[in-house]
């Protein structure tokens, strides 16, 4: 027997498929197949695994990230201007600046005053909504919840729209004789590949792939 997982979460272990494989009560030469948003921390025990989410790969390692760096404003100080004495080997090298000094040199309307003024006016107005009890009232509107409802999420749309594109995954899951879908964001690509690909059982959870199992074993003969 071919079964294969859909998931969108982050908890996919080895220790997790083998808890599914227990649960399910499959045998060694029952394959397994994963269709994922992430990737896992650890190779999976599975026949095959797919990965259709997306990834940022940055080459180089995390020194050569925090190099990179904004060009200085005219007239500012670099790091190699600076005298050695200044920084803490206790520290891991960053420093947190006091924004009501060290940009009191600069003129009023320089830009970089005008942005600290504008993230300032930000936090104010974000902890004067969330003081209030507006926010809570909107959010219990039924027009909002309405339209909330209507907007599709981005990881479950993202990820019924990659099962539907991806050749590889409708190859797997023709091939397999049940489909299941782990978590609710991976609901809606179960619902995709049910109408996309003929053949496989397609369900949501473990307790209805359970009670199918079930059923095949009773209506198998001898």
């Amino acid at each position: 027997m071919k079964i294969v997982f859909l998931s969108t979460g982050r908890a996919l272990r080895p220790a997790l498929v083998n808890d599914l494989r227990a649960s399910l009560d499959l045998q060694e030469s029952d394959e397994i197949g994963v269709v994922s948003w992430q990737r896992p921390r650890a190779p999976l025990p599975v026949k095959r695994h797919l990965v259709v989410g997306p990834h940022l790969r940055i080459a180089g390692t995390l020194a050569t990230v925090q190099r990179v760096q904004r060009r200085p404003e005219p007239g500012t100080a670099t790091p190699d201007s600076q005298p050695a004495d200044r920084v803490d080997p206790a520290s891991d090298g960053t420093q947190e600046a006091d924004p009501t000094t060290h940009l009191t040199h600069l003129p009023v309307y320089h830009p970089r005053r005008i942005r600290q003024a504008i993230a300032w006016r930000l936090r104010r107005l974000r902890r004067s909504a969330l003081d209030s009890g507006r926010l809570v009232e909107i959010r219990a509107h039924p027009r909002f919840r309405r339209s909330r409802s209507q907007t599709p999420p981005g990881v479950s749309l993202g990820f019924a729209t990659s099962c539907l594109r991806a050749r590889k995954v409708h190859e797997m899951t023709r091939d397999a004789d049940l489909v299941i879908a782990l978590d609710a964001a991976s609901h809606r690509g179960a619902w995709t590949l049910s109408r996309k690909v003929p053949g496989p059982d397609v369900v949501i959870g473990i307790p209805a792939a359970q009670r199918i199992l079930a059923r095949r074993e009773t209506s198998t003969p001898g």
